[in-house]
């Protein structure tokens, strides 16, 4: 039995590592093609985000509207600002949640920020339609950001806001924010451009919204009735998942085998780690997943 722990604690390290690796490689994929979106397709089409990138867009506009700085052509310094301010706001989350900001964040925004000043504008849209800029820039912007998210990182901006907000202010909701950083940038845009600006930047910030919320699945939980012959599966799940659940004992109806029954409540997209895990602790165990959940109480949220 030592012997089939031991098998076991060396099977649930190598996994480890390996979600560490294709983590943080998840994360970084994702802020690269968050930067292509917006580099590419969002930046040369002069259209604004909603959120903290687009705060950074106002800066640089401004900076080179009202000051001697002179710009070459196909570079921006959207990413110097943006890391700017990231930094202030990561260091409020840390003193806020009383805990070191996650390394993965940290190294996801400064990479994201270093990509995005580094990453040439093209001369010309290389998508000449605006309308169809916004619906492929939302989309592909939308799913880096929600890859990295749902790789356990963070680009910054608004994700930082919301983990302050529900911290420090829980009756100030992240919606209000984007709505107040989309007022500043959107008014801007009708200032000094036009309606269109407006309308289509809107469209983006809509579609990229939209593309988040179907590729990452942070805010989705899901309840696990989980059927095994193992105890170890349980303390496996609290190792890798920093999960509780609630065990008791059963027997089957027809075999009579004893069996351990344990209850858990994860997040959607920890479900698939959830699956792994019961896997190789016991190949013959059985899951029964509940995705209609209302949880309230001390339920942690992984941002």
């Amino acid at each position: 039995m030592a012997t089939g722990g031991g098998v076991y604690v060396d099977t649930i390290k190598t996994k480890s590592t390996f979600d560490t690796v294709k983590g943080f490689g998840g994360s970084l994929l994702g802020a690269v093609l968050f930067v292509v979106g917006i580099n590419i397709i969002i930046v040369p089409q002069q259209l604004y985000s909603g959120t903290l990138t687009g705060i950074a867009q106002v800066v640089e506009s401004l900076l080179v509207t009202f000051t001697a700085i002179e710009i070459p052509q196909g570079i921006n310094l959207m990413g110097a600002i943006l890391l700017v301010l990231n930094i202030p706001l990561m260091i409020m989350v840390s003193r806020v949640t009383k805990q070191g900001f996650p390394v993965k964040s940290v190294v996801t925004i400064i990479f994201l920020t270093a990509t995005m000043s580094f990453v040439p504008i093209p001369y010309e849209p290389f998508v000449s339609d605006p309308l169809t800029a916004t619906i492929v820039g939302g989309l592909i912007t939308g799913f880096g950001s929600g890859l990295t998210l749902r790789s356990g990182g963070s680009g910054g901006g608004t994700d930082l806001i919301g983990i302050y907000c529900s911290v420090k202010y829980p009756a100030f909701t992240v919606g209000r924010v984007v709505l107040i950083i989309g007022a500043l940038v959107f008014g801007y845009s009708m200032i000094m451009y036009d309606l269109n600006t407006v309308i289509y930047s809107a469209i983006f910030t809509i579609v990229y919204a939209f593309s988040i919320d179907h590729t990452h699945y942070q805010n989705i939980k899901t309840s696990a009735l989980i059927f095994t012959v193992n105890p170890a599966a349980v303390q496996a799940v609290m190792d890798e998942l920093g999960r509780g659940a609630t065990c008791w004992e059963g027997k089957g109806a027809y075999s009579g085998q004893h069996t351990h029954i344990f209850v858990t409540v994860v997040s959607k997209y920890e479900s698939f780690r959830l699956k792994r895990i019961i896997a190789s602790a016991d190949p013959q165990a059985f899951i029964v997943f509940n995705n209609k959940v209302d949880v309230s109480g001390n339920f942690i949220k992984r941002f």
